[in-house]
């Protein structure tokens, strides 16, 4: 059995194959699903340790990809991102005002009679975990 400390030979055989990045490309993100398919077993808990955890890093920055790349199509405004990420997160204009520290402004945001803020961006991108450029559209 590894401890935490130990890095199993698997694992940096991958690393070496497909380092663990960011995704920032849609080339990247299929080279890293052939990856997946092919580790992604057919019984549950047959991988190895160095197998397993490269495939769970690897799904998390798949999927950052992919909330990253689903707010990214051609025509989305960052205000209409905002309320799609808003409606997503259950948020109303009284929770995004706490979010951004004023409920005034928020609404103001919401019914696109004020501009995001490059602060509020920043803010709204660490608040739903995507790239504050999103909302600058």
């Amino acid at each position: 059995m590894s401890t935490s400390t130990q890095i199993h030979p698997d694992y940096l055989a991958l690393i070496h194959h497909f380092p663990l990045r960011p995704i920032r490309t849609r080339q990247d993100h299929d080279r890293a699903m052939v990856l997946i398919r092919e580790l992604a077993p057919v019984d549950e808990g047959t991988l190895s340790t160095g197998k397993q955890d490269y495939l769970d890093a690897l799904t998390l920055l798949l999927e950052d990809y992919d909330r990253q790349d689903e707010y990214d199509a051609p025509g989305i405004g960052g205000l209409d991102v905002l309320r799609a990420l808003m409606e997503a997160n259950e948020m109303n204009v009284s929770d995004l005002g706490k979010v951004i520290g004023s409920q005034p402004n928020a609404s103001l945001i919401v019914s696109g009679k004020r501009q995001m803020s490059k602060a509020v961006m920043v803010k709204l991108g660490k608040r739903f975990g995507v790239d504050p450029g999103l909302f600058l559209r």
